[in-house]
């Protein structure tokens, strides 16, 4: 008997493997306009998108290994998901569908599970541990927590908060007013509007922003050991105040003669235009780097 023979032999004679028990879902309730709901799966995906009626859906299929899929509540407050065993950790997954009202206000806790909404209108408050998490489309406000998790915000809305460890923030859109902070991991933030307010930190991460302030507007970019990169428009009238300790100013963006040396060894203060935003930038050991936006 051939090698090949003898394995094929030998993996036919092995026991079979049963693949996890599955439990199919399909369930719904109705839930007023604005009902606060409760989303909790530890493992797998949760892909949730709004629509017109007054209710709320979802569909998947969840492993028995994970737990028990519940749905409850009143029309006002609900919750559903994927209840483990205590003190089992999950062994498969739960994939799940979700359909909400369209000005719902959702809080999502996972720990692994991904994480894909696309809104219109509404609120969502996210707390994970490795989550990727995706949000697009538009709501007023959207909160996202994640220790390792990557985490990419591409709405229009009028607040934002991002915070990571180690996870990428990439956001998108135009977002009123952003914080975002990680410890290691990069800030990419890409607006495509102006918007009022833009906080951004990191401990040792790179922070690149494009885009643009409102008249009052206000930018304020901070890290420690990482490179800040801005892109903004050649127009802005603002209050510059920038700190490079470590690596100085690139600067492509604001007339060299303009730029005036502050009290301090690398910093800069001066002031574009009318002045009126303003534009705070601090980095210890990286550079500062400032590039000109234009339209398209």
């Amino acid at each position: 008997m051939t090698p090949f023979g003898a394995l094929l032999l030998l993996t036919l004679l092995l026991p079979l493997r049963s693949l996890p028990a599955q439990e199919a879902i399909n369930a719904g309730m109705p839930a007023s306009s604005t009902a606060a709901i409760r989303i909790w799966s530890l493992t797998g995906s949760i892909r949730l998108t709004t629509w017109a009626r007054d209710s709320v859906s979802v569909r998947g299929r969840v492993d028995r290994s994970v737990g028990r899929f519940y749905l409850g509540g009143t029309r006002e407050a609900l919750k559903l998901g994927v209840e483990s065993a205590t003190g089992v950790s999950p062994g498969g997954t739960a994939d799940l569908e979700i359909r909400v009202p369209a000005d719902a206000r959702l809080w999502i806790t996972s720990a692994a599970a991904e994480l894909d909404l696309t809104l219109d209108g509404g609120s969502a408050t996210i707390v994970t541990v490795g989550s990727r998490v995706r949000v697009a489309g538009r709501a007023h406000e959207v909160s996202v927590e994640t220790i390792d998790g990557n985490v990419e915000l591409a709405f229009d809305g009028e607040a934002a908060r991002a915070r990571t460890a180690s996870g990428t923030v990439v956001v998108r859109g135009v977002i009123q007013q952003l914080n975002a902070a990680t410890v290691s991991a990069a800030l990419l933030i890409g607006m495509e509007g102006k918007v009022q307010s833009v906080e951004l930190q990191t401990t040792s991460g790179e922070i690149a922003f494009k885009g643009d302030l409102l008249p009052d507007g206000r930018l304020h970019a901070e890290t420690h050991g990482g490179e800040i990169e801005l892109r903004l428009p050649p127009h802005l009238g603002a209050q510059w105040h920038l700190v490079s300790f470590g690596a100085g100013i690139v600067n492509q963006l604001v007339p060299a003669s303009v730029v005036v040396a502050g009290p301090g060894k690398g910093e800069w203060h001066f002031t574009t235009g009318d002045g009126r935003a303003s534009v705070d930038v601090r980095t210890f050991k990286g550079s500062v780097t400032l590039i000109p936006r234009f339209e398209p």
